[in-house]
C-alpha cells in the first residue's frame, strides 16, 4: 500500500493533521528543549542526592577493602552496561555485572535500580540454560547480609506513575530494602516530552541520569581507593600513565568535578546543534524515500540497543552490531542498501571493527553519520577515523579517555563519551521527529514501555505504522 494512503487509517492519537509550518519554528526546537530539561534533572539529583551518592562510594570502597564483591543491574537507557562493555576505555573494575545469590556472601554490595533475574541474565553473567541462578527478591538479598544501593528506573516497581505494571520483571520494589536510596525521579514511561499527536512521552532520560550517578559514585570509589594505596585494573588501550601525571586530588570529592566536566561538555552539544540538524534531515530524507535509519555500535548494548524499540523513542531507528562475525539487526540479517542511513555510535575514532563496518556501509552506498570523540588525549591522530571519513560527524566535546588520573591506576578513569552520545542521538531524535511534522504534517510513532499495561499493544500498533509508512 502506498505510504501517502496510509493517513487514511491514522487514529487521531498518531496523526498530527493540520499542523502549521509555524508551530515549531517560532519557538525553541525540540532538541534543545529536550537538553534543557535533562539539564534540569540531573542538577536535581546533584543537589539533592549527593550526600547518598558520597555514602554510596564509601560504601562500595569499603567492599573492595575488604575484599567483597560489588555487584550491579543500574539502569544506563536500555541496558545496564551500555556504558561498562567490553573494552570501553577509562572503565575501572568497580563492579561485577548481574547478582548471583550462590556466590553473593555477607559484606557484599548490590548497585540497583533494575532487579531483574532476566536482565541480569542477558547483560552479561554467562549462565547457561541449565544453571541459571535463583532469582531472588531484594529481601532475599538484604537478608542474606548484602548492603543494597538502591534508585529508581523505568523498569521497575519504585517508579513514579498510576499506570498498571504486567511484567513480572518490572513489579520488583528495592526501597523497600534499600540501605542508601539515591531518587532520580524515574517515572514508568521514562520519556520527558509529549510530542503533539503522540500517545506517550518521547525522550528517555534514564540513561544518562544512569550513567551520570554511576560515573559520580565510580570516581569517589577510585579516589578513597587510591587514597588507601590500592587501585583496580582499567579497560582500555590508552598507554600507560607515566611521568609528570597532574594527579586528582585525594582529599576531596570527584563526583562534583566529575559533573561539572560533563556539564560543560552537554551544553557543548548546543554548539553542534548545526551539524545535528543536518543529520536529522539526512535521516528524515531517508525515511520518506521509503529507506532505513539504523543505530550501529560495536556493542550491542551501547547505541544499537537504545536505538530499538527504546520507550520514549522513535519507531524510526533500528538497532545494527557486529555479533558471530557478521553484522545484525537485532538477530536479523542486515539488508542495508543505498540511500539507506546509518548512525555509528563510536567510544573511539579509530576502532577497527567500526572501520570495517563503517566501509561495509559506505560500500552499500548508505549514508553515514558518526557520534562519539574524534580525539585521543585530545589529539587528532592520523589515519583513518570514523569521524573524518563519515558524511557528518558530531561529538567534538568529548575524549576517548577518561578525565581523572589517580595513583596507582594506569589510565585515566571515568569516560564522558558515552553520555555525550546517548544525549546527542536523543536531541538529534527530536530533530528528526520535528522534521518529519513539519514536512509531513503527521507525527512519528513513538515506544511506549513494554512493562504497563496497554504497553505491548501499543509496540504492535506503532510496529504496523512503521511497516506501513516508515516511521
Amino acid at each position: 500500500m502506498k505510504r501517502r494512503n496510509i493517513l487514511k487509517m491514522f487514529p487521531a492519537s498518531l496523526a498530527l493533521g493540520a499542523l502549521g509550518s509555524s508551530a515549531f519554528s517560532a519557538g525553541i526546537p525540540l532538541s534543545q528543549q529536550y537538553l534543557k530539561k535533562v539539564r534540569h534533572i540531573l542538577h536535581t539529583i546533584r543537589k539533592t542526592q549527593s550526600e547518598n551518592l558520597l555514602e554510596a562510594a564509601h560504601i562500595i570502597a569499603r567492599a573492595h577493602l575488604q575484599g567483597r564483591t560489588c555487584w550491579y543491574s543500574w539502569d544506563m537507557g536500555h541496558s545496564v552496561t551500555a556504558d561498562l562493555f567490553e573494552g570501553r576505555n577509562a572503565v575501572p573494575k568497580v563492579i561485577t555485572v548481574g547478582y548471583d545469590p550462590k556466590k553473593a556472601t555477607e559484606g557484599d554490595v548490590m548497585l540497583a535500580s533494575i532487579w531483574s533475574g532476566v536482565h541480569a541474565y542477558i547483560s552479561g553473567m554467562g549462565f547457561g540454560d541449565g544453571d541459571k541462578p535463583k532469582i531472588t527478591t531484594p529481601a532475599e538479598a538484604k537478608a542474606a547480609g548484602v548492603t543494597i544501593i538502591g534508585g529508581p528506573s523505568p523498569w521497575s516497581g519504585d517508579s513514579a506513575g498510576d499506570e498498571n505494571i504486567t511484567y513480572e520483571t518490572a513489579k520488583y520494589k528495592i526501597k523497600p530494602s534499600a540501605d542508601i536510596w539515591i531518587e532520580t525521579g524515574a517515572t514508568q514511561r521514562g520519556g520527558v516530552m509529549m510530542l503533539p499527536g503522540a500517545a506517550t512521552q518521547m525522550g528517555p532520560v534514564s540513561g544518562v541520569v544512569g550513567m551520570v550517578t554511576y560515573w559520580m559514585i565510580a570516581a569517589d570509589v577510585c579516589r578513597i581507593l587510591a587514597r588507601e594505596g590500592k587501585s583496580l585494573p582499567v579497560q582500555g588501550d590508552e598507554p600507560a600513565l607515566s611521568g609528570n601525571i597532574p594527579y586528582a586530588d585525594l582529599d576531596a570529592p570527584l563526583m562534583d568535578d566529575y559533573f561539572d566536566v560533563l556539564m560543560n561538555q552537554h551544553e557543548m552539544i548546543g554548539a553542534e546543534a548545526g551539524y545535528i540538524r543536518e543529520a536529522a534531515n539526512m535521516a528524515v530524507d531517508t525515511v520518506l524515500a521509503g529507506g532505513k535509519v539504523y543505530g550501529y555500535s560495536h556493542d550491542r548494548n551501547s547505541l544499537a540497543y537504545e536505538s530499538q524499540t527504546r520507550r520514549g523513542g522513535l519507531t524510526i531507528t533500528k538497532g545494527l552490531f557486529y555479533e558471530d562475525g557478521e553484522l545484525t539487526n537485532m538477530g536479523q540479517p542486515f539488508t542495508g542498501k543505498k540511500g539507506d542511513t546509518v548512525v555509528l555510535g563510536i567510544s573511539k575514532p579509530d576502532d577497527k571493527l567500526d572501520l570495517k563496518n563503517l566501509a561495509e556501509f559506505k560500500k552499500r552506498g548508505m549514508k553515514t553519520i558518526s557520534i562519539g570523540p574524534m580525539t585521543r588525549d585530545l589529539k587528532i591522530g592520523g589515519g583513518d577515523t570514523v569521524p573524518s571519513m563519515s558524511d557528518i560527524h558530531i561529538g567534538r566535546m568529548c575524549d576517548t579517555y577518561g578525565i581523572f588520573a589517580l595513583p596507582g591506576f594506569e589510565q585515566k578513569i571515568c569516560p564522558t563519551s558515552g553520555a555525550m552520545l546517548n544525549q546527542t542521538f536523543w536531541a538529534m531524535c527530536f530533530d528528526m521527529a520535528e522534521e518529519i511534522m513539519r514536512r509531513t504534517g503527521n507525527t512519528p510513532g513513538v515506544y511506549m514501555s513494554g512493562a504497563i499495561e496497554g504497553g505491548l499493544d501499543h509496540l504492535a500498533r506503532v510496529n504496523q505504522f512503521y511497516d506501513e509508512r516508515g516511521y
